[in-house]
């Protein structure tokens, strides 16, 4: 599988009064934090909660239905786990979710798209 980048963007050039203004919308939300638990770890449950709560579907901003992922996330950064993203429609999309930063009882991860 490749990965896709999450965090893409489009710009719109406006031109107002003789001034150019970029406007480029964010596609998607692309980071989450979280407590470590006594374990070391983030559980299932709360990286399940945290994706439905700040992942959006490309282009068209509306929440996930339903996630689904493989397991939680350890406290260490790059580690990662794989997610099923399923929209209202019922499409489903495949993410992997990944540490970007361990800190403390803190951890940070961000949302990439899995291409077949």
């Amino acid at each position: 599988m490749k990965y896709v980048a999450a965090s893409l963007a489009t710009a719109t050039v406006l031109t107002l009064g003789g001034f150019a203004i970029v406007a480029v919308p964010r596609l998607l939300s692309t980071e989450s934090t979280s407590t470590v638990t006594s374990t070391g770890s983030v559980s299932r449950a709360e990286v399940e909660k945290q994706v439905r709560e700040n992942y959006s579907v490309p282009l068209v901003q509306e929440k996930p239905k339903s996630v689904s992922c493989a397991g939680g996330l350890k406290a260490r950064k790059r580690d990662s786990v794989e997610c099923t993203v399923t929209s209202e429609n019922g499409k489903q999309q495949k993410i992997m979710v990944s540490v970007t930063k361990a800190n403390g009882n803190s951890v940070s991860y961000d949302y990439a798209v899995l291409e077949d």
